[in-house]
């Protein structure tokens, strides 16, 4: 008979997150998430077959995250582009205070969407997400004449592309105000000429 389940799944996903975004998928064990969340190791293998399952439920955890923080507050409401602004002083705010400075969803790009299936397909899903959110703030912003008339899928493009430049610019440890300055002309660039 199976030993019954003796703690929460979120115990162990708290720390595996908090593990594979600090020190990468390579370099932490199964031993480290043992260690980390206390949860002896049958009961990691009872809950998560292996290392791999574990990081993908660690990665759906960290998506859950970004939806609650990021992506709730422009449906919530309508969005503009003074909302834009706001998102990426919260993404700055997030990117200064937190231990691992960077963007787990990118670091799991870069590390392990090309050799696994199921990493790829979460983490095209948070790009996905980010893609609509952006998209919704983009539309309103066009209707509004707060941005310059641009194809709509080029300006989701652009502004994806300023976050993504923005998270590399933190893993570089750029400084705070050299990021500001980066948002700043880029989302100046995105405003109407004036007459």
């Amino acid at each position: 008979m199976a030993r019954p389940r003796e703690f929460k799944p979120e115990t162990v996903l708290d720390a595996a997150l908090d593990l594979f975004w600090r020190k990468g998928y390579k370099a932490c064990s199964m031993a480290d998430v043992v260690k980390s969340s206390g949860v002896a190791r049958y009961g990691l293998y009872q809950a998560f077959k292996d290392k791999d399952q574990l990081y993908c439920a660690a990665l759906l955890q960290y998506k859950e995250r970004l939806r609650e923080r990021f992506i709730k507050p422009f449906c919530s409401r309508r969005s503009d582009f003074k909302s834009l602004v706001e998102h990426f002083d919260l993404i700055l705010e997030q990117l200064e205070s937190v231990e691992h400075h960077g963007c787990f969803a990118h670091q799991a790009a870069i590390e392990r969407a090309s050799q696994d299936p199921n990493v790829d397909k979460i983490v095209s899903g948070i790009f996905e997400e980010a893609k609509d959110a952006y998209r919704l703030i983009l539309r309103n912003a066009l209707s509004d004449g707060d941005i310059r008339d641009q194809p709509i899928e080029d300006l989701v493009i652009y502004v994806l592309g300023i976050q993504r430049a923005l998270i590399a610019m933190t893993k570089q440890n750029c400084s705070l105000k050299e990021r500001q300055d980066y948002v700043r002309c880029s989302l100046a660039l995105l405003k109407p000429a004036e007459n």
